[in-house]
């Protein structure tokens, strides 16, 4: 039996090892017909990453690949891009990398989804090598295994059909051919192939024979998916579960890797999928999360530590609309504790697992200190009082103030905050569900009034004049709990009637850091009202 104490990709370079490379290749892949989302992330590049991290560590020669396959035709718009009806005809069929982009400033329909992930993809700390399937297909590095593909495509046929149960005729060719004609590749048909040039029919009605290499024509995806093994002589890889079904692509391109181009496949690891809200997300669909959506309201650390706390095998439904978002800051703060030695684990064999996984989610090495730390949820409410652009000097005024940073800060600890802050901001503008949010209640209701426990209504006016003499945060929180304690009440009663007052809510942030962001004489002159 495995022993769970080990992280599963050190498993996996133990394994793969074993073939004694000179390089070990780590790759995923990607069509962008549509967008690129966390859930591509994480089959296509956070599970081959953690091996490519686990090779390098234990001193192996390695690389990780992204094959980008740009000569993939589109068979749908996706929810959101500007497409007439009228004219998605300019659009279906036609291999992205040659399709016009649906918005200005790129150069094709592949530019712009791809550039979505180019665009970010260093600062999550990815070492990739982003390959376009297309020019490969181009610059010659598919020849050979075209070439080989067609002269043997009775037997791919043959075992595809063993392998999967299928009928395919025994004289199909695994070729995609681009038509000269409506320059679509969807509705294309190869018909015959005689060693130079391939003969194909198009549902445009037109016919032609070109020569399959360099570009003009590209292989059956089954096939391609081989190929992409072959030319990078791929060592691991990664892809959603649903490839790995009994009789599925997986097991096809395994057998015609054996059977056929007598090669090794690489050892292959099934990735479960990622649900947002419970739904499988879809980049041609359109129902995704990307990766500059990701940084709009987090870091790339935790966009890491999401993927390193689970097994590829262990599915993932992740929402930003509830409180799952905040409580992910939550485990990485802990995790952090825990790997600075400023806190403990449930044992010993957690307390590991944390402190590789917060490791793995650093980009470069761990500092030796631990680094300047606000929590997520502190920022969340915060971020309600103080505008972190606009404010950010009293953000950091309240912040000295409840002891969460001391002394001058570095520029670069300054820039880090406020970049916290405004990512913070952003979730809860587009994200955070009614509990977290918070403002000044400008209206009192009877109901709100009912709620107040009616001796911590007594204490109130005692309350405001303590609050209107306070200087700091602390001050106001020491003189209600002081208050309360000196009364014989419940602290907590005290403090839910204040909330309820000034937010309508019972609990909310600190109430001394909430009454001073909120304006001291405004928060005073409504606790006097409510005492009538």
């Amino acid at each position: 039996m495995p022993d769970e104490h080990v992280f599963w990709a050190d498993r996996v370079v133990e394994e793969i090892t074993k073939q004694k490379r000179r390089e070990y290749v780590c790759e995923g892949g990607w069509s962008p017909s549509g967008y690129f989302h966390i859930g591509n992330a994480r089959a296509e590049i956070m599970t081959p990453y953690a091996v490519y991290l686990k090779l390098k560590e234990a001193g192996f020669k390695a690389k990780q690949v992204l094959f980008v396959d740009d000569f993939d035709p589109i068979d749908k718009i996706p929810a959101g891009i500007p497409v007439k009806k009228a004219e998605e005809e300019n659009f279906i069929g036609v291999p992205s990398v040659l399709a016009p982009s649906p918005f200005k400033g790129y150069k094709n329909w592949a530019h712009y989804f791809v550039s979505q992930l180019t665009d970010v993809v260093e600062e999550f700390g990815f070492e990739l090598d982003i390959q376009s399937s297309f020019e490969n297909y181009k610059k010659g590095r598919m020849n050979e295994v075209i070439k080989f593909s067609l002269d043997h495509a009775r037997e791919i046929v043959e075992t595809w059909n063993a392998v999967a149960g299928s009928e395919k005729p025994l004289d199909f060719l695994p070729l995609v051919v681009t038509c000269e004609r409506c320059e679509k590749s969807l509705f294309t048909t190869a018909t015959a192939w005689d060693g130079k040039m391939a003969e194909y029919k198009c549902k445009c009605g037109f016919k032609g024979a070109v020569s399959p290499l360099n570009g003009r024509a590209k292989l059956h995806w089954r096939v391609h998916w081989v190929a992409t093994w072959i030319v990078n002589n791929v060592a691991f890889e990664s892809g959603g579960k649903d490839h790995f079904s009994k009789g599925g692509s997986v097991d096809v391109g395994r057998a015609l890797m054996q059977d056929v181009f007598k090669k090794q496949p690489p050892y292959q690891v099934p990735t479960e999928f990622l649900h947002l809200r419970g739904a499988k997300m879809s980049g041609s669909v359109g129902n995704v999360f990307g990766l500059k959506q990701w940084l709009q309201v987090s870091s790339p650390e935790l966009f890491r530590f999401l993927f390193f706390s689970y097994k590829p095998n262990s599915a993932i439904d992740f929402s930003l609309t509830g409180n799952s978002f905040v409580l992910l800051n939550e485990r990485f703060e802990r995790a952090e504790r825990i790997y600075y030695g400023r806190g403990r684990a449930e044992n010993g064999r957690i307390e590991q697992k944390l402190r590789n996984t917060y490791m793995l989610s650093l980009i470069g090495k761990p500092p030796k200190k631990p680094p300047l730390r606000v929590p997520y949820f502190f920022a969340v409410q915060l971020v309600q009082l103080a505008d972190p652009e606009k404010q950010f000097k009293e953000t950091l005024a309240l912040l000295k103030q409840t002891g969460h940073i001391e002394g001058k800060l570095s520029n670069q600890e300054t820039k880090q905050l406020q970049t916290l802050f405004i990512r913070a901001k952003n979730w809860v503008d587009n994200y955070a569900p009614k509990e977290y949010k918070i403002s000044f209640l400008e209206k009192l209701s009877e109901k709100e009034l009912k709620a107040l426990p009616p001796q911590a209504r007594l204490l109130l006016p005692k309350v405001a004049g303590l609050i209107s003499k306070a200087k700091t945060a602390d001050d106001i929180q020491k003189a209600i709990f002081a208050t309360a304690k000196e009364n014989n009440l419940k602290p907590k009663d005290l403090f839910k009637s204040i909330y309820l007052a000034l937010t309508g809510k019972e609990s909310g942030p600190r109430a001394g850091l909430l009454i001073l962001a909120l304006g001291k004489e405004k928060c005073v002159k409504r606790i006097r009202e409510v005492a009538g």
